[in-house]
């Protein structure tokens, strides 16, 4: 098994996370947490486990998040347990090439995508669910961090792991690689777009158009055709993807949007001490993809008096908020995480299995999505590409090709 993952200690985090202060090339330093390495191919422990081997695999801001030690160590999730060895990649698709015993609805040289993480209820093989598992809502499994005896092995970015066959899902034939890869982060923005859909008339502002943001573009236009949506984007080249993808308009940075908020929405602007400013109105509902301090804080602003906010994009540092908006003007905050079991036109049905409907039907398009397509040895240059060469390299989607292992 040729895999990345990291092996995280607090003596090669804090040490790689202050070089990488100065100098990038900490984070693929020996001393990092990073490796690629060439593993001995585990047995299954369980009947009901299965071995994938990968076929391509998208680079998610979570894996890059955790590559470049982008967290905090005080956050509220870093209090819960947590595996010492992280396996990167999870918008996966691969083929199943070994299945246990007892594994149903799956068969050999079958295609498969993962849900994620691999260690809910399900995917522990728990018979009692707790509530979120009950409810279809994996990701808030309550019992996520408890120890187990077996531990899935291998991610996205190896030529093969292994884990519960329950936490994979079949890929239709007529959904090529390519789309495949896109089903995790397209459940992702159902989810998040479910968490406070849009009315037919209202208002809507989308707070970047990475490779979530333009799938979530595209989701609220086919969930609420009669909503007006701006999107607010960093280049302009994004901002032409987000017209094509079902935009009404958009706005370059900060300045822009405060700008043209009466026009689009009516409100009035005020602007007070230390470059203060406030609207008084605003949009409808607001999802914020990037997650940021910067993003945040606008964001509550930018929403009208009873409006929405809806906290798409993660991050794993500590924030400082002016929360005044969500009492002064009770403005929701809605986190959104993962994806979910949704109602659609009268059915109960998986995000993912939604996604892939909708990819398939050309609700979805990917196609302007994924950019650049490297092999696994060159992953440096991949990630390079998906963080600080992203403006030059017009870079949305990056993944890795997975060539199949010589035996």
């Amino acid at each position: 098994m040729h895999t990345l993952y990291l092996e995280v200690t607090p003596a090669r985090f804090l040490i790689t996370r202050a070089l990488g202060r100065q100098w990038r090339g900490a984070f693929f330093a020996p001393f990092s947490p990073l490796h690629f390495a060439e593993l001995p191919d585990p047995p299954l422990p369980l009947p009901t486990w299965v071995r994938v081997r990968n076929r391509l695999c998208g680079i998610c801001g979570s894996d890059l998040h955790q590559l470049f030690l982008d967290a905090d160590l005080d956050i509220a999730p870093a209090a819960l347990p947590t595996h010492r060895r992280i396996y990167l990649g999870h918008e996966l698709v691969g083929e199943v090439s070994e299945a246990g015993a007892e594994v149903t609805g799956l068969e050999i040289g079958q295609r498969v995508v993962r849900w994620g993480r691999m260690d809910d209820c399900r995917a522990r093989g728990y018979k009692e669910l707790c509530p979120p598992c009950q409810r279809g809502h994996r990701v808030l499994c309550e019992r996520a961090s408890e120890p187990r005896e077996h531990m899935p092995v291998g991610g996205g970015f190896g030529d093969s792991f292994i884990g519960p066959a329950s936490a994979l899902l079949p890929v239709p034939d007529a959904l090529s690689d390519e789309q495949a890869i896109f089903a995790e982060p397209a459940a992702v923005a159902i989810h998040a777009t479910w968490r406070r859909p849009p009315q037919p008339g209202e208002k809507v502002l989308l707070i970047g158009c990475g490779t979530i943001g333009c799938l979530q573009l595209q989701v609220l236009r086919h969930r609420c055709p009669e909503c007006d949506i701006t999107a607010v984007v960093q280049y302009p080249w994004q901002g032409e993807m987000a017209l094509a993808l079902g935009a009404d308009r958009f706005l370059i940075g900060v300045d822009q949007v405060y700008a043209q908020a009466e026009a689009i929405t009516g409100a009035k602007r005020f602007s007070g001490l230390f470059s203060n400013v406030m609207l008084q109105g605003g949009w409808d509902v607001v999802y914020d993809i990037v997650g940021i301090p910067a993003t945040l804080n606008h964001a509550l602003r930018w929403a009208r008096a009873g409006g929405a906010v809806v906290l798409v994009g993660a991050n794993l540092r500590r924030m400082k908020l002016d929360l005044t908006p969500v009492w002064y003007q009770e403005v929701d905050l809605i986190g959104a995480v993962g994806h979910d079991i949704v109602e659609w036109q009268g059915q109960t049905i998986s995000t993912f299995d939604l996604a892939m409907r909708w990819m398939l039907e050309g609700v979805i398009r990917t196609d302007p999505l994924l950019t650049h397509i490297f092999p696994l040895a060159e992953y440096r240059h991949a990630f390079e590409t998906a963080t600080v060469r992203k403006a030059r390299e017009r870079s949305v989607k990056v993944a890795f090709a997975i060539e199949k292992p010589a035996r």
